[in-house]
């Protein structure tokens, strides 16, 4: 266990371009990261640190993984979303909860944190269970929160699960923070944003500010709007005074969804950012192609949510160990 009067320190999995890893850089020492993807880990280690290993977790040696106070990770969860594959455990993402309770299992942190899509409380609450009674049965205290990110000032609707573990010989368990009063709108995000670059630079005050029509090409789109197809949500527009819906990582393919709230092309890469939470000084270094940061973007968690949990395991985690350090004299 770390000193008290010193950050404790953090491992990372399953880490993408580092959105959950930004909130806790202040508070924690950020030891270890894994990330499969090439592409999202060059992301990681320009906003974030070179303390990232890319490569799969399965093939990775578990002895060689640095133990931690805190282990936090974000499994794939397309087989948990009914806007994904939606096979459950039984697809190949799906199967990545497993991998990562198994790591928390051998290598027993303090504490630990997992975070996925709200489909694993809904149509898949059976694995949400099993997940909870086998982190029980290695050791583990448990609570199991849902966060709406609008609830913390992040102007985008997105509903997230997040279970989270203290090892049962402390006592305790994790108290998920309080939703703030704070509200924004897809207007206070974005606004004050200059006309975006149609180049490929992501240099500049605004940096990630590029506008493409690759997806959709404004003959799409016009056709579309002119034409409606039986489409689930054909040509969607964001509203100016209102929250985001979800920003998903679809939007890399298919931009019609996520449409500005007025001009006629899918948000930039940076409108997506800010939507998350991040400001400009989070930048996705110019070697990541534009469709993995759009991805890396969808996939990633809000940063007003991700500072909350930060603050709220520092302080719990730290108030632990003062305590059994305390029943330790005592019982000399």
């Amino acid at each position: 266990m770390a000193a008290t009067q010193d950050k404790l320190k953090v491992a990372s999995f399953f880490s993408g371009g580092g959105l959950l890893d930004a909130g806790f850089t202040k508070l924690f020492d950020i030891i270890f990261a894994n990330e499969l993807n090439p592409q999202a880990a060059l992301c990681y280690k320009h906003n974030i640190g070179n303390h990232i290993v890319v490569g799969d977790l399965t093939e990775l040696d578990m002895d060689q993984i640095p133990w931690a106070d805190l282990y936090i990770g974000g499994p794939p969860c397309t087989d948990f979303s009914s806007d994904g594959a939606n096979e459950g455990v039984e697809g190949e993402t799906g199967k990545l909860v497993w991998d990562y309770f198994r790591l928390i299992r051998y290598k027993k942190p303090t504490a630990f944190l997992m975070e996925n899509v709200a489909g694993l409380a809904g149509f898949h609450k059976s694995t949400l269970r099993r997940l909870v009674r086998d982190y029980q049965k290695a050791g583990y205290l448990v609570t199991v929160g849902r966060m709406q990110a609008q609830d913390f000032g992040v102007p985008q609707s997105r509903d997230r699960i997040f279970i989270a573990g203290f090892l049962k010989e402390y006592g305790k368990r994790f108290i998920f923070p309080l939703p703030t009063q704070l509200r924004k709108t897809v207007r206070d995000a974005i606004e004050d944003l200059p006309l975006p670059d149609t180049g490929k630079t992501v240099a500049g005050t605004f940096p990630n500010h590029v506008a493409s029509w690759t997806s959709p090409t404004p003959e799409r789109l016009y056709d579309v709007i002119a034409n409606p197809r039986n489409q689930r949500r054909g040509m969607r527009r964001l509203e100016w005074d209102k929250a985001s819906p979800t920003i998903t990582a679809h939007i890399a393919k298919d931009g019609r969804e996520f449409l500005h709230p007025y001009f006629d092309r899918r948000l930039t890469v940076r409108e997506c950012l800010r939507l998350q939470g991040l400001d400009d000084s989070f930048v996705i270094p110019s070697e990541v192609k534009m469709s993995q940061a759009y991805r890396l973007v969808g996939n990633g968690v809000a940063k007003p949510v991700a500072d909350a949990l930060a603050y709220a395991l520092n302080s719990q985690i730290k108030k632990l160990v003062v305590q059994l350090d305390l029943f330790d004299l005592i019982a000399q």
